[in-house]
């Protein structure tokens, strides 16, 4: 019979293992970068930015009123290399509201909030690790499970995609024959100094991946791990994602499939598909999904149209309907035009 301490090691052992593996990566990012002493290089930045001008209205909204208004969104990207292979990436946004739930949507604030701070190097040609104090969950990634363009939300913030931020690293292997494998470690209070990072009263999440990306097809399945130290927030959340680009047509077909088990309640699954392509001069989108929350009870359809006044400017109108989500469990509706700038 084995003596209670040997569980008590065995857990212990577990988290400082987890420890062990962030503890390279982040010294990774203190270390100077080795280059030969014959080969001359200087760091780069680039710096890109987009903004979002949003006006619009709903109807029968649960919580906002049905008036035309205008929000906006400004995010800021700044990347640098070092070696010409590595990155360092930070990134800022901010916003005056997401009441409308679109993705060019922020609710930030009217200060820049950074969103993103991490390293990104490789170890090989197909080896990739990507770590620091501030990412996302899903941040490193190598999978693609949808190539659809979400503008109203029919499959945003699925569970097995949480992408909930912190402390965190992730490896990624990338290799020849369109197969693709990624495990991140993501410590929601890494910050915390009476938390830290896999402690025992911190958020810490776990997502695996395995996906192919093949000629015009590809998917992945994603599995979660969040682990809040409390049986009333834990869960387990699987997702499984394909997307199909047929040569003999201007389309793309996105579906994706979610299931998350809390351990205390019953499990929610949803679906979503999307299918955008050439339309005239711009890209028509559809999109229909159940909203991640409700166990698949609700559905939510959006369409939307994209087109390009020139390279950097595209103003897209989009139209959306959400089921039993209004007033009096009334169906929400909505319309709104989304003018964005790339710089």
């Amino acid at each position: 019979m084995l003596h209670p301490l040997h569980f008590i090691l065995c857990e212990d052992t577990m988290k400082l293992f987890k420890s062990l593996l962030i503890a390279p990566a982040a010294l990774g990012l203190m270390a100077p970068v080795a280059v030969n002493a014959d080969t001359a290089f200087s760091p780069t930045t680039k710096f890109k930015g987009s903004a979002n001008f949003v006006v619009g209205s709903t109807n029968d909204h649960a919580k906002e009123g049905d008036e035309l208004h205008s929000t906006y969104e400004l995010k800021y990207k700044a990347t640098s290399s070092f070696t010409g292979e590595d990155k360092l990436v930070v990134k800022y946004e901010m916003g005056n509201g997401k009441g409308m739930g679109l993705d060019a949507q922020s609710s930030k604030g009217s200060s820049p909030v950074m969103t993103d701070l991490y390293y990104s190097f490789p170890v090989s040609d197909d080896f990739t690790i990507t770590a620091g104090p501030v990412m996302d969950g899903d941040e490193g990634l190598e999978g693609t499970a949808s190539v659809y363009s979400d503008k109203a939300g029919v499959s945003l913030d699925y569970a097995s995609l949480d992408g909930a931020g912190g402390a965190g690293v992730t490896f990624g292997y990338k290799g020849d024959a369109g197969w693709n494998a990624s495990l991140n470690l993501t410590a929601e209070d890494g910050d915390s100094s009476t938390k830290g990072i896999f402690g025992d009263t911190g958020t810490n999440n776990t997502t695996a991946q395995l996906g192919y990306d093949g000629d015009g097809f590809g998917g992945a399945v994603t599995y979660l791990s969040s682990d809040a130290n409390s049986s009333a927030s834990d869960f387990t959340a699987l997702g499984v994602g394909a997307y199909f680009m047929p040569e003999s047509l201007p389309v793309s077909i996105s579906v994706y499939y979610d299931s998350k088990d809390p351990d205390t309640g019953s499990t929610d699954d949803n679906w979503a598909v999307g299918i955008e392509g050439d339309a005239g001069p711009g890209t028509l989108g559809l999109g229909v999904g159940t909203i991640s929350g409700t166990d698949g009870d609700k559905t939510k359809y959006e369409a939307w149209y994209a087109y390009k006044i020139n390279d950097k400017t595209t103003i897209t109108p989009i139209i959306w309907q959400q089921e039993d989500e209004g007033l009096s469990a009334e169906d929400e509706t909505g319309a709104a035009v989304t003018v964005g700038f790339k710089f």
